[in-house]
């Protein structure tokens, strides 16, 4: 299961835009929209050790820092800004580029940019702005974002 799961997100990685460096992720924490508040602590853990622009090493196992910009029961604004590494706060720019459940399908899935696999009718807006804030989104029920979601991030341009 872990393999398909690189695979599809390294197609992700790979049709999303294959001239920027991208890391994956996975949520730490359960992130519920209902409750989440602007300015929110979001926390995220790398999957994989990446060489980043201009030196900057991100080993495996890199805990990622974000905040929630906006929120409402229905849609989460997202971006991560810094990662922890070495017990040193690094600023980075990183864009959630797409997601997926750990439990999603693991079946052939036509994966693309702003795409959120194994969650039935959630958007991700992807945001290439400089605030680089993706938005989760969802018509109808409140949204969560489970602990262990995968992420795939970007770093903009």
């Amino acid at each position: 299961m872990k393999a398909c799961l690189v695979a599809i997100l390294a197609t992700l990685a790979l049709s999303a835009q294959s001239n920027k460096p991208f890391i994956q992720a996975e949520l730490i924490k359960t992130i519920k929209a209902k409750s989440a508040k602007q300015g929110d602590a979001v926390t995220a853990r790398t999957a994989n050790a990446i060489a980043l622009p201009g030196e900057v090493n991100i080993p495996q196992g890199t805990v990622l820092l974000g905040e929630v910009r906006a929120a409402s029961s229905t849609s989460l604004t997202i971006s991560f800004d810094q990662a922890e590494i070495g017990g040193k706060k690094t600023p980075l720019s990183l864009s959630i580029r797409a997601a997926m459940l750990p439990t999603g399908p693991q079946t052939s899935v036509a994966a693309q940019a702003g795409a959120v696999i194994g969650m039935p009718g959630v958007t991700l807006h992807v945001d290439d702005s400089p605030q680089h804030a993706s938005k989760f989104a969802t018509s109808g029920k409140e949204l969560q974002l489970n602990k262990g979601l995968q992420l795939m991030l970007a770093v903009p341009e």
